[in-house]
């Protein structure tokens, strides 16, 4: 876990603390924004694009971090049904809210 150390009294503090649990103060602009910095997080246009354009690759899928459904999608691609699973994908995906994406795609980082 990173440390890092508070602004007010110099304790050793978790990175991902919003404030010092001795002093209290609020612990940089991501604390106060409340921005996680290690979720990664997806655009989801690009999501739709990589899924009409390349969706029979599986471009889309290693994109959203689903590495073993990208891989499917790959050894199959000869069948020409990822194609279609592609683009039936990407319709579902701009269908999506943009809450819905973020909260099933952005994944924390490890």
């Amino acid at each position: 876990m990173p440390q890092i150390t508070c602004t007010q009294c110099s304790q050793t503090i978790d990175a991902n603390l919003i404030s010092c649990p001795q002093c209290q103060a609020t612990q940089g602009l991501d604390a106060l924004a409340g921005i996680d910095p290690n979720i990664r997080i997806k655009n989801q246009k690009w999501a739709i694009w990589f899924g009409f354009l390349f969706g029979g690759l599986g471009l889309h899928k290693f994109y959203l971090g689903q590495y073993l459904k990208g891989s499917l999608y790959l050894v199959f691609s000869w069948t020409l049904v990822p194609f279609v699973v592609g683009w039936i994908d990407s319709i579902r995906t701009m269908k999506m809210s943009s809450f819905n994406f973020e909260q099933q795609y952005s994944k924390r980082a490890i």
